[in-house]
Order: structure tokens, then sequence, then C-alpha cells
């Protein structure tokens, strides 16, 4: 009878394992949740500020204006060796 409630599929051991599971699961979804909120805001600032957009275009895609220059330098041979 003790060995059914400490080691039975429904014993205390498998009971103690499945919450630590479920506090690690509870940090996981607010993490989520605050980086959800993180990126809605910044959502909002890109809808509201044509500045902002053109600003995250100009950065993450690499355009460039008339008057600008872009210089694309080549990867060094120690980077390209560690990709590799």
């Amino acid at each position: 009878m003790v060995w059914d409630l400490l080691a039975s599929d429904h014993g205390y051991l498998v009971y103690r394992s499945e919450h630590a599971e479920l506090l690690q699961l509870q940090q996981k979804v607010q993490q989520l949740k605050k980086q959800r909120e993180k990126l809605a805001g910044e959502i909002l600032r890109l809808r509201g500020d044509p500045k902002a957009l053109e600003d995250l275009v100009h950065r993450e895609l690499g355009y460039v204006h008339p008057d600008e220059f872009m210089l694309i330098v080549p990867e060094s041979k120690e980077k390209q060796a560690a990709d590799e």
C-alpha cells in the first residue's frame, strides 16, 4: 500500500515530477506573455510612427536613401571557417 502511494502512476513521486514540470511551464508562459506584450507595443509604435517604420526597414532590410551609399564588407576567413 505504501508503495502504491509513493511510486504508482498516481503516486507522490509522479506528483512531484509533474508539479515541477507545471512550474516550469508556468514560467515559460509568463516569459512568452511578456514577449508578446513587448511585440504588441512595437507593432503599435510602427503603425503610428512612419519614421520608426522607415528606420526599421532601413536597418533590417538594408534599404538606402538615394543620397546614401551601401558598403558591403566580406566576412573574415576566420568567421567563415567557424560557420562551417
